[in-house]
C-alpha cells in the first residue's frame, strides 16, 4: 500500500518519514513542489506538483494518481503508535503503554485497513489522537479524520470527479469527511494504531507558510456555507505557533445519517 507524504518547505524536517520503518519507506511517495524537487534527498519515490498550488489541489492530485489503489495519504509532521493489546481485552503485546509502530505493526496494520476496505460501505479510514486517552474499543465510526487519511481509491473513483476538492485552500480534511459521508460511505477511526502531530502542529512549513488564524476562519467559513447542516460554528482556542483560531464543528453523524434518509434534504432538516 503506497504512503502518500505531501510536503513543503520543510527539507530538513520529515517527521512521518524519520519514524517509518526502513521496509515501509520503501511504500512512500513524498509530494513535492518543483520548485523544491531538487532538495529533498530522501530515498523514495517523489511525485512532483506546481509550485505554489496549496495542499487542496495537491490533494486533488493525490487522490487521481492513486487511482483506483488503496493507499495512504499522511501529512509530514506525525509519528504513528500502536497501543497495547490489553486495552482491548486482549493479551498483552508489548511491555508499554504504546511502541512507534514497527515493521511487524505496519504490516498487521495494512491488512486491517484491508479487511476493512472489503466491506462495502467503508472507504475512509483514520487514527485517533494519541494524547487521548485509550477508548476501551478498537475503532469507532463516524467522526472527525485529522492529518492521517488510508482511502480506497476505487470506492472514491466513483465520485471524484463531483467535487469541488479546492472549495477551501484549508480545511481539506473536511471537505473530504463529509463528501464520504454524505455519499453513504462510512468512515472508521482506529484506536489502536493512534497518530501524535500536536507537538508539532502549524510549525513552520507546510500550511502554516499560507495560513493565519483570519485565512483559516475565511477558508473554514466557505466550507460551513457548502455544507451548513454538518458543519457549525464554535468559540475561540489558543494554539502554539499560530494564535487564536475559530473552531467548527463537524458532525460526521448527522452527515452520514443524511445520506441513509430517501426524502429530500428540506424533509431531513
Amino acid at each position: 500500500m503506497k504512503i502518500y507524504i505531501p510536503t513543503f518547505r520543510r527539507v530538513d524536517s520529515q517527521i512521518t518519514f524519520d519514524n517509518l520503518p526502513d521496509k515501509i519507506k520503501e511504500n512512500v511517495i513524498m509530494v513535492v513542489q518543483e520548485q523544491e524537487r531538487d532538495e529533498y534527498k530522501y530515498d523514495c519515490e517523489y511525485l512532483v506538483v506546481g509550485d505554489n498550488i496549496g495542499i487542496a489541489k495537491t490533494r486533488e492530485i493525490i487522490y487521481h494518481h492513486a487511482g483506483k489503489t488503496k493507499f495512504g495519504m499522511i501529512d509530514d509532521d506525525v509519528r504513528l503508535h500502536r497501543r497495547n493489546a490489553k486495552y482491548y481485552n486482549e493479551k498483552p503485546n508489548m511491555e508499554k503503554s504504546k511502541r512507534i509502530m514497527t515493521v511487524e505493526d505496519w504490516e498487521y496494520w495494512f491488512s486491517l485497513v484491508n479487511t476493512f476496505f472489503e466491506e462495502p460501505d467503508i472507504m475512509h479510514i483514520g487514527n485517533r489522537e494519541e494524547a487521548l486517552p485509550p477508548y476501551g474499543k478498537q475503532y469507532y465510526y463516524n467522526s472527525v479524520i485529522l492529518a492521517v487519511h488510508w482511502i480506497d481509491g476505487d470506492k472514491l473513483s466513483t465520485f471524484i470527479d463531483e467535487v469541488d476538492w479546492n472549495l477551501a485552500k484549508t480545511g481539506e480534511d473536511s471537505v473530504l469527511i463529509l463528501e464520504c459521508l454524505l455519499r453513504g460511505y462510512r468512515n472508521l477511526v482506529f484506536d489502536e494504531v493512534v497518530m501524535s502531530r500536536w507537538a508539532t502542529a502549524y510549525a513552520k512549513g507546510g500550511c502554516s507558510e499560507i495560513r493565519t488564524s483570519v485565512s483559516d476562519e475565511e477558508e473554514h467559513m466557505k466550507i460551513l456555507k457548502k455544507y451548513p447542516y454538518c458543519v457549525k460554528l464554535g468559540g475561540y482556542e489558543e494554539y502554539k505557533n499560530i494564535g487564536r483560531m475559530r473552531k467548527f464543528t463537524i458532525n460526521c453523524k448527522s452527515a452520514y445519517k443524511s445520506s441513509q434518509f430517501k426524502g429530500t434534504l428540506k424533509e431531513f432538516l
